[in-house]
């Protein structure tokens, strides 16, 4: 069972290559070099495992999550009042948050059959060189020069994309060479694009929804508008919004106890709109005080369009999310149709990790219930019984082997023999625990660890 990732610090060194005795796999070593973005997770915490199962009920669907974990983050991003000014804590770095100040998140792809080999490859295909946190990431200087990522999107780095958005080119240059806003809206009318469906135990968990999301060009928010937003003031060296005491029943959190998490799911450790008022010059703050930096509300549209419920207990965060089976908006969503097969792809961000650093499943086929033969489906959303409350409603469980996928690509995979045929073995039997494992280890092996 996954617990907790472990970070080892070598004293003195910028980066590290260890192996631990009576936990390392044979042939696996962790890894942290964060110059060059590389954290390697160690042998036991290479694989874990996700209990996914699904329902609906002919008009709305519920997909649930169990994952355990016994160092569970509701915690984000703070503005901590420290020396006479705010100072913002928590990002997204190689490997784990110092602080803790990451929330753990639960997501899944989905394609209505229109990503070639997605079945196969699953993630890979959207993973190329140059995207943000590999170690050749593109810098922040050429992604703000490119006239699509940077001036068109306003953007600062290059994220997930699928090839169809490009065209054809040497792959370490592909990132950059995005197709016309014409032909990638013709893409997104034919839904060629993952729907992708984030739960974020901070920035939507509390106000009981699960972030709606593509990715084509890029990996893009649904129209609408967001259930979280940026909590900073016009100069962005503090918060624009605190907590007003009689609402909240708080004045501001301690850092200290934030570090402690100390902070229960159902004490204040977030700030929305109804717990929020305008920060004042006459507000006086007390060494570490602590407010969050992002400010929670009711979202609209597509982007709000998946209600969702987790909590974590007895070591288990047990997460639904559930949609209506018509897209919200076609552009964005995909249609799910009882009787219908689709590829899907479930991701895992615990330990206070972001970016990549996470756990995913093989890409797996998922069947919209309706009655027929369920053969060929390795997850089925089944139809529930007229008039059962879809919260009530009986499921079947799966359990999928979740695991690290370091940072190749899928046409790197494809030159690679050993890795490729790895990674259609696991496609071939996504619940193989031995065969997940034995491909995890293969893509860690394959970082560019400087030795």
């Amino acid at each position: 069972m996954h617990t907790t990732r472990s970070l080892l610090i070598c004293a003195g060194a910028a980066f590290f290559v260890s192996t631990l005795a009576g936990c390392a796999a044979p042939g696996h070593r962790a890894a942290f070099d964060p110059d060059r973005n590389i954290f390697i997770p160690e042998a036991q915490d290479l694989v874990s495992t996700l209990r996914v199962s699904a329902v609906h009920d002919a008009e709305h669907i519920q997909i649930r999550y169990e994952f355990p974990t016994d160092n569970p983050s509701w915690y984000h991003q703070y503005w901590v009042y420290e020396n006479g000014s705010w100072t913002r804590y928590g990002s997204s770095p190689a490997g784990p948050e110092p602080h803790g100040f990451y929330e753990d998140r639960i997501s899944v792809a989905i394609d209505a059959g229109n990503i070639p080999h997605y079945d196969i490859y699953g993630g890979f295909l959207v993973t190329h060189p140059g995207v943000r946190s590999r170690t050749d990431e593109v810098s922040r200087e050429h992604a703000e020069a490119h006239p699509h990522i940077g001036q068109r999107l306003g953007e600062s780095d290059v994220r997930k994309f699928v090839s169809e958005s490009r065209t054809d080119g040497p792959l370490d240059t592909r990132w950059s060479s995005v197709r016309d806003p014409a032909e990638l809206m013709d893409l997104r009318r034919r839904s060629v694009f993952l729907d992708t469906w984030q739960w974020r135990a901070h920035r939507s968990n509390p106000v009981g929804f699960a972030d709606n999301g593509y990715v084509l060009d890029y990996r893009l928010s649904s129209e609408g508008r967001s259930m979280y937003t940026t909590n900073a003031n016009n100069n962005g060296d503090g918060p624009a919004f605190v907590f007003n005491e009689q609402a909240a029943g708080v004045r501001a959190l301690s850092k200290s106890r934030l570090l402690e998490r100390g902070y229960s799911q159902d004490d204040p450790y977030y700030l929305t709109e109804e717990t929020a008022r305008p920060i004042s010059d006459r507000d006086r703050w007390n060494e570490g005080d602590a407010i969050p930096y992002r400010l929670l509300r009711e979202p609209s549209g597509s982007r709000g369009s998946i209600k969702a419920d987790g909590r974590w207990e007895d070591g288990v965060w047990r997460v639904r999310v559930t949609r209506t089976l018509e897209a919200p908006n076609r552009l964005d969503s995909h249609d799910l149709v009882p009787g219908w097969d689709y590829t899907v792809q479930f991701a895992i961000h615990s330990g206070a990790v972001g970016a990549r650093w996470h756990l995913v499943s093989a890409p797996i086929s998922m069947r919209v219930g309706d009655g027929g033969s369920d053969a060929g489906a390795t997850l089925v959303a089944s139809r529930a019984p007229d008039g059962t409350d879809l919260n009530d409603a009986e499921s079947v469980w799966i359990e999928l082997p979740v695991f690290y996928p370091g940072q190749a690509g899928a046409d790197e995979i494809r030159a690679d023999p050993e890795l490729d045929a790895a990674v259609r073995a696991v496609a071939a039997d996504p619940k193989d625990d031995q065969k997940v494992r034995r491909l995890s280890e293969l893509l860690a092996a394959r970082e560019p660890v400087r030795r």
